[in-house]
């Protein structure tokens, strides 16, 4: 082996080394599901283990949200429609939405990270 060719050795086993935090970090396995509230005030996290009721100010009233049995919907409202309300629980890929509040309600997914599938 030639002088260049151990540096290029050393120089590979460094980069790879280096980058093993990064991969961890990426896959990380999280405890549990939580839900994100989007809302005018700012975001809140809402963890689904805990059951309770939570009031959420909109920008045309105010939106209160329920968690129970891991879940969480919309039961009351104070916009004209109340199409939140009649969207039923939310799910990963289905958020409960309040237009006229500007309240969004997405949960995230339990499990490594929320990857869908892994390629290699």
């Amino acid at each position: 082996m030639t002088r260049g060719d151990k540096l290029l050795v050393a120089l590979l086993a460094l980069a790879i080394v280096a980058s093993v935090p990064v991969s961890a970090g990426a896959l990380a396995v999280r405890s549990g599901r939580g839900a994100k509230v989007t809302a005018p005030a700012g975001v809140t996290t809402l963890d689904l283990a805990k059951d309770g009721r939570y009031t959420i100010a909109g920008r045309a009233g105010t939106v209160v949200l329920q968690v129970a049995d891991g879940s969480v919907r919309c039961v009351e409202a104070s916009c004209p429609d109340g199409v939140c309300v009649r969207m039923g629980a939310a799910r990963p890929g289905k958020p409960v939405v309040c237009a006229p509040n500007a309240v969004t309600v997405a949960v995230s997914r339990g499990g490594a990270g929320g990857l869908d599938a892994v390629s290699r």
